[in-house]
C-alpha cells in the first residue's frame, strides 16, 4: 500500500510533470534520490528520450554506482508491471542499453567529452587523468621548484610572510613551509580564477607609525602598576615586551618594518585573549577600569590593523603565486596529465567557446539530472546549464533559460559541506534564484522516511529556532521534517543520566568522561538482554525485530584525546559484558594489545628467522612464557629458531 505523504503533490509533480524543468530541495531521509530515479524512469517509459541521451550526475563514484544499480532494479520492475506495448518496448530498450547512459560523477562526464573532442579542447589525444594523490605529488614538485626560486629573489610578500613565521612556534604539523605549501595548493585549486584579488587602500608603514605611540603609552602605564601579580598587569606584559624589543632594534640601527608588522599582529593576538579583572586598584595614577578601557581600545585598533595587513599580504601572495600555477601547468602539459580541475575547465571552455561542439552536445543529451546540486562548484554549474539551454547559441551561463523538461536538479542546501572542494552555497542559492526567475520552479520534499516521528519532532524543536535564513552568509531557511515512521510505546529519544558526574567541587567533564564507558555499556547490555524493545529490520523487510547488538551504534566526536584512545574503555566495557561489537576507523586500533599480539604471531609465522617477532609471540598473551624462562633458553640453548633441533 502506498503511503500518503504531506508532500504527495510535489512527488506527483516530479513523476508526472515531465515537460518542465524542476529544482527539488529535500532534507536527508526524504527520498530525493528515489524521486530522481522515478523521474528518469518516467521519462524513459514515456518515450520522450532514449537511455543513451540521459545524463545523471552524482557527487561520488560510489553514489554513481548505487544510482546505476537502483535504476536497473526499477527498470526491471517497471518492465514486468507494464501493460502498454509501447511502454514495454521503451523499457526493454532502456534495460538493454543501460550501459550507454551517462551516469557518473561530473568529472567522469567531462572526461568522456574531452576524450571525444581532445583537439577542440587543446589536449593530446592520449591524455592521462590523474587522481588527487597524483596531482598532489606533481604539485609538490612544482612548489619545491617555485619556493627555491622565490627564496633566492626574496620577494616582498615572501619576506613579510617569513617575518611572521619567525615569531611563531613551529610544530611538525604546522611548519612554515608546509603552511605556505597548503596556501599555494588552494591558489592552484582555483587557477581558473586568476584575476588579481581586490586590494583595499592600506598604507602599512604610516599605520605602524601611528600605532607605536599608543602602544608606548599603554606600556608606560603598565610599568607603573604597584599591585603585585595583578591579572591585568600580567596581560599587559606583552605590550611592555613589544616596546622593549622595538627599542633594542632602534639602538642597534635595525628598523625592519616587516618584523614590526609581525610583532604587531602577535601583540593583537595576545591582547585579544581573556583575562581576570583583578582588584580595582592598579597604580597611583590609573584605576583598573581606565587601564582596561585603554587596553580594549588598543586591541580593537590592532585587530583592525591585522585584518587589513592580512588582506594586503594575501593579495600580494596571490599575485606572486601565479608563477607557481605556471610551473604546475607546465609540468602537467609536458607529461600529458590532466587533473580534476582541468577536466572541468577544459570541458567548460570547449562548450562555451566552440559553437560546433556546444550544438553537438546540446542535441546529444536530451535530459540532465543532477544529484547533490548543493555541492556543485561554479564551473560545474556553468557546464550543466550551458548544456541544458533552450538556445544552443547562448554562451553566458547566467543568461541560460533551460529547455522545458531538460534540467532536473536535486539538492539540500543544509548539507553543503564541501566548500574545501569549491562548493559554494551562495552560488547554489544564486543559481536557484536565477532559474526561478526564468520559470524553473522549486518543489520541496519534507516527508522523512528515515526516523520515527518522535525523533523528527526533537530535531525540529532543536534546529528550527537556530537555522534561520541569512542571505549574506548563505544560511538556508530550515524546512521542518514531516511525516516519519509511526512510533511505538517504547521511547525513541532517551537522555541517559550520568551516575557519577561529581568531582571534588561539583560536576566535572573529567568525571563524566570517566564513567561514560561503563554507563553506556550497561545501557547497551540492558537494551539487548532485558528491554524487550524492537526495531525495524535493517534488512529491508520493514518488520519489527528484537533489538540486537548489531542494531546499536556508538558514535564518538573524536577517537583520540590528548594522545589517549577514547574508544578503548568502551571496547573493554562491552567485552566485559560479552557484547559483540566492531570498531571502525579507530586510529589506535593497531596499538591495541590483542592486535599487536596477533601481528607479532603472524610475522613470526611468515618470517621464522625474525627472532624479535618469535620472542614477542612467546612472551605475549598467546603463550605467556615468563621472561626468565625465555632468557634462560636464550643463554643455554641459543637463538629462537623454530626449525632448530632442540638438545
Amino acid at each position: 500500500m502506498d503511503i500518503v505523504t504531506e508532500d504527495a503533490a510535489a512527488r506527483t509533480r516530479i513523476r508526472e510533470s515531465l515537460d518542465e524543468s524542476l529544482i527539488v530541495e529535500a532534507a536527508a531521509g526524504t527520498g530525493k534520490t528515489t524521486e530522481l530515479i522515478q523521474r528518469i524512469l518516467a521519462v524513459l517509459r514515456s518515450g520522450r528520450t532514449t537511455v543513451d541521451k540521459i545524463v545523471a550526475v552524482t557527487f561520488t563514484r560510489k553514489a554513481a554506482g548505487e544510482l546505476r544499480l537502483r535504476l536497473r532494479v526499477e527498470l526491471d520492475k517497471a518492465r514486468l508491471a507494464a501493460k502498454d506495448a509501447n511502454e514495454i518496448r521503451f523499457l526493454e530498450d532502456a534495460v538493454a542499453r543501460l550501459e550507454e547512459a551517462h551516469l557518473g560523477t561530473i568529472h567522469s562526464f567531462c572526461a568522456e567529452i574531452l576524450r571525444q573532442r581532445p583537439v577542440e579542447a587543446r589536449l593530446a589525444p592520449g591524455f592521462e587523468e590523474i587522481d588527487e594523490a597524483q596531482a598532489l605529488s606533481l604539485y609538490s614538485r612544482a612548489f619545491d621548484s617555485w619556493i627555491q626560486q622565490r627564496l633566492q629573489e626574496m620577494s616582498p610578500a615572501l619576506r613579510r610572510l617569513i617575518s611572521r613565521f619567525s615569531l611563531e612556534r613551529a610544530t611538525e604539523e604546522n611548519r612554515p613551509v608546509e603552511r605556505l605549501r597548503r596556501a599555494g595548493l588552494d591558489i592552484v585549486g582555483w587557477r581558473d580564477f586568476r584575476q588579481p584579488w581586490r586590494k583595499t587602500t592600506f598604507d602599512r608603514d604610516p599605520e605602524i607609525q601611528r600605532l607605536i605611540p599608543e602602544i608606548a603609552v599603554l606600556a608606560q602605564i603598565a610599568s607603573e602598576c604597584n599591585v603585585p601579580r595583578h591579572p591585568l598587569r600580567e596581560r599587559l606584559q606583552c605590550v611592555v615586551d613589544f616596546m622593549s624589543r622595538l627599542r633594542r632594534s632602534e639602538e642597534i640601527g635595525r628598523h625592519d618594518m616587516d618584523e614590526v608588522e609581525a610583532l604587531l599582529i602577535r601583540l593583537s593576538n595576545h591582547l585579544s585573549k581573556w583575562h581576570r579583572k583583578g582588584s580595582r586598584q592598579f597604580s597611583p595614577a590609573h584605576s583598573r577600569d581606565e587601564v582596561a578601557e585603554k587596553k580594549t581600545g588598543l586591541a580593537a585598533q590592532l585587530a583592525d590593523f591585522a585584518q587589513q595587513a592580512d588582506a594586503d599580504l594575501a593579495a600580494l601572495l596571490q599575485a606572486e603565486m601565479q608563477d607557481l600555477i605556471d610551473i604546475y601547468e607546465d609540468m602537467k602539459a609536458r607529461s600529458g596529465k590532466v587533473d580534476f580541475v582541468d577536466l572541468l575547465v577544459r570541458t567548460r571552455d570547449v562548450i562555451r567557446d566552440d559553437t560546433g561542439v556546444r550544438k553537438l552536445l546540446h542535441d546529444r543529451f536530451s535530459h540532465i539530472f543532477v544529484d547533490e546540486f548543493q555541492d556543485t562548484d561554479p564551473v560545474q554549474a556553468e557546464i550543466l546549464l550551458l548544456l541544458s539551454a533552450d538556445d544552443p547559441d547562448e554562451t553566458n551561463w547566467r543568461k541560460v533559460r533551460p529547455k522545458p523538461g531538460k534540467l532536473f536538479l536535486v539538492g539540500d542546501p543544509k548539507q553543503s559541506i564541501y566548500r574545501f572542494r569549491r562548493a559554494d552555497i551562495i552560488l547554489y542559492q544564486d543559481v536557484c534564484a536565477s532559474l526561478n526567475a526564468k520559470g524553473v520552479e522549486t518543489v520541496y520534499l519534507s516527508h522523512s522516511f528515515r526516523a520515527v516521528k518522535t525523533i523528527q519532532d526533537a530535531v525540529n524543536a532543536a534546529f528550527a529556532p537556530e537555522i534561520q535564513r541569512n542571505e549574506s552568509t548563505g544560511q538556508p531557511a530550515y524546512v521542518a521534517l514531516a511525516g516519519g515512521v509511526p512510533g511505538s510505546e517504547q521511547p525513541a529519544v532517551v537522555a541517559l543520566p550520568i551516575p557519577y558526574p561529581y568531582g571534588t567541587r561539583g560536576i566535572t567533564k573529567k568525571e563524566i568522561n570517566e564513567c561514560l564507558p561503563e554507563t553506556i555499556a550497561e545501557f547497551v547490555d540492558w537494551l539487548v538482554r532485558k528491554s524487550g524493545w524492537r526495531v525495524r529490520d535493517p534488512g529491508g523487510s520493514n518488520t519489527m525485530v528484537p533489538i540486537e547488538s548489531q542494531h546499536i551504534a556508538i558514535l564518538f566526536k573524536r577517537f583520540m584525546s590528548w594522545g589517549a584512545d577514547v574508544t578503548r574503555e568502551y571496547a573493554h566495557a562491552l567485552e566485559a559484558r560479552n557484547i559483540p561489537h566492531q570498531l571502525w576507523q579507530a586510529r589506535s586500533f593497531h596499538q591495541r594489545e590483542e592486535v599487536e599480539t596477533i601481528r607479532a604471531a603472524l610475522n613470526a609465522i611468515e618470517w621464522p628467522d625474525d627472532e624479535l617477532s618469535v620472542f614477542a609471540t612467546l612472551k605475549g598473551s598467546l603463550f605467556a612464557i615468563p621472561d626468565n624462562l625465555l632468557l634462560r633458553f636464550r643463554f643455554e640453548v641459543g637463538a629462537f629458531r623454530p626449525f632448530r633441533r632442540l638438545p
